[in-house]
């Protein structure tokens, strides 16, 4: 029964998506805030399993990148978010790491809190300002960058291959009206 709900509301925003391509931003489509703050806790590590972003790292975007992994520090006082990616440099699975500063901000006029995240390395700049749109409860969550208009889904657990980019998460990266990529392959999967 819980699942039929689910479905037939993920059919409806897919619909309003669709069929109201009128809106400027996802979030006129997901207009109430979620919690994000509690996604960015010390020690919790996510799975980056879609999203309409190909290229990375954020700052540079020069590489196709597989097998995303977040994971969330807490360094003093400061928020930082340690990205690494499997991307496919001259024939050779290699990991690239990238590391970013965490704020959360609240936007006064769509009274809703997002997440900046700042390069800690190179120029230092401001690479997204996160929103997060949809949150299931403890599998997956949905962010929009303002910045960019991209979407990303993350996982909360490592999922087999043929499950990773099949979360309601993951399906609503359509909703960004771009081309959207699951990011995990075979090689996710080796030692690297």
């Amino acid at each position: 029964m819980v699942g039929t709900i689910k479905l037939a509301l993920l059919c409806v925003m897919f619909h309003l998506i669709g069929a109201n391509n009128t809106y400027k931003s996802l979030l006129e489509v997901f207009k109430k805030p979620k919690d994000i703050k509690s996604l960015f806790k010390d020690g919790k590590t996510y799975y980056v399993a879609a999203g309409t972003i190909k290229k990375g790292p954020e700052q540079s975007p020069k590489y196709d990148l597989y097998c995303g992994e977040v994971r969330v520090k807490s360094i003093a006082s400061q928020t930082i978010t340690e990205k690494r990616y499997l991307y496919h440099p001259r024939g050779k699975w290699t990991w690239l790491h990238a590391n970013y500063s965490v704020t959360i901000e609240t936007d006064s006029h769509k009274q809703r809190d997002y997440a900046d995240i700042t390069a800690l390395h190179g120029e230092k700049k401001r690479v997204a300002t996160l929103d997060l749109l949809w949150l299931e409860n403890n599998t997956c969550a949905l962010f929009y960058n303002s910045l960019t208009d991209d979407c990303e889904s993350w996982e909360f657990q490592k999922l087999e291959l043929n499950q990773m980019g099949h979360s309601d998460c993951s399906k609503l990266t359509l909703g960004c009206n771009k081309r959207s990529f699951l990011h995990y392959v075979s090689e996710c999967y080796q030692n690297h």
